[in-house]
């Protein structure tokens, strides 16, 4: 399972989804919330400390209003703009891609949140420690590796190299 939720290719095929979702609601003009990492969210200018420690690591933040209208989505990240604590502090909101880990509606038949999108390659959903990340990390490249040494010691395969 690992081989597959930590691939490269199968992160960029799930970041891909995620702007292809997010393009679709902004064009729809359908308000959502999303549920973020806080490791890749940045404020600018700079949240307060007695807000900013309020976050948990995964945070939701509700895009309606105001709020959805200052979404922008850039390459590698989508900003807005919202108003935090009771002193609805002002803040630009940049969130990289990878960071978002659900898009969820709000469903005012079942009164309840359902989930849209959920970024199942987010280190968020397994218990790993940061060595173990790595180590699946070095245990991929290594398969990349080996995969290119079988390939180029197959003499058959020579034509595909210049000579």
């Amino acid at each position: 399972m690992q081989k597959i939720l930590f691939s490269p290719a199968f992160k960029a095929m799930m970041l891909s989804h995620l702007k292809d979702t997010l393009q679709f609601l902004l064009k729809e003009g359908i308000s959502f919330n999303i549920l973020c990492d806080m490791k890749q969210t940045h404020f600018t200018p700079p949240l307060p400390e007695h807000i900013r420690s309020t976050f948990n690591d995964i945070t939701l933040f509700v895009l309606a209003g105001y709020t959805f209208e200052s979404i922008q989505l850039q390459e590698d990240c989508m900003s807005f703009e919202a108003g935090f604590g009771n002193e609805n502090i002002g803040s630009f909101v940049n969130i990289a891609y990878g960071g978002i880990v659900q898009i969820h509606l709000h469903d005012d038949d079942l009164l309840r949140e359902v989930p849209l999108f959920t970024n199942v390659s987010h280190h968020c959903f397994y218990d790993l420690s940061h060595e173990e990340l790595e180590h699946i990390a070095s245990v991929q490249e290594e398969g990349k590796e080996h995969s290119r040494l079988a390939f180029v010691s197959n003499p058959e395969n020579s034509r595909f190299f210049n000579k």
